[in-house]
């Protein structure tokens, strides 16, 4: 069923939306878009803690995804298996489940359970990043749907455990003689 979603969106291909998603996704590549919307969020709400959380989620999300699944998993991305002409730069590694859904989704997900304004819009230019994957072919749709799920719990265990998160790093700080957080 997954090589129907994406051949079904692939009937709504045009030249925006071919250039709009190439350039989207392109800003998540490494988490910027994210690492960016947090920095501009938590400085305008005075609150670096956010800022703080945000990029614990992305850290959780890169070793959970990048270090420990995807080796296991091993999936064949779907231009791999069915032969598609890509509009990006071939991605690295493998394909389940998709690390641009994920960390856009832990990041969305500590904004959107620590109850920022606009919120929802987070989780919106998450799942709109998540599509992005599905429009270039790079991505199947269980990829990006477990890469959401996985990202959206991440944000929800850096939340609720923010402040066991916080004393860590403080302890930690303090054992490398850095000073502590303010």
């Amino acid at each position: 069923m997954d090589i129907q979603i994406l051949d079904l969106i692939q009937n709504y291909a045009n030249p925006f939306f071919n250039q709009f998603f190439s350039v989207f996704t392109r800003l998540n590549d490494h988490g910027e878009l994210w690492i960016v919307l947090l920095m501009i969020v938590g400085f305008k709400n005075k609150n670096k803690k956010l800022v703080y959380l945000g990029m614990i989620a992305i850290v959780l999300e890169l070793v959970l995804v990048s270090g420990v699944i995807k080796p296991l998993i091993h999936r064949p991305r779907p231009y791999m298996e069915f032969p598609f002409e890509l509009l990006i730069k071939e991605p690295s590694g493998w394909s389940f489940p998709s690390g641009h859904a994920a960390s856009s989704f832990a990041v969305a997900g500590v904004l959107f359970f620590k109850k920022v304004p606009m919120r929802w819009f987070y989780i919106v230019l998450a799942g709109l990043m998540g599509f992005s994957r599905l429009y270039l072919y790079v991505h199947y749709p269980s990829d990006v749907l477990v890469g959401s799920i996985l990202g959206l719990l991440i944000g929800y265990f850096v939340v609720k455990n923010q402040y066991r998160i916080i004393n860590l790093t403080y302890k930690f700080l303090d054992k490398c003689h850095f000073t502590k957080l303010s």
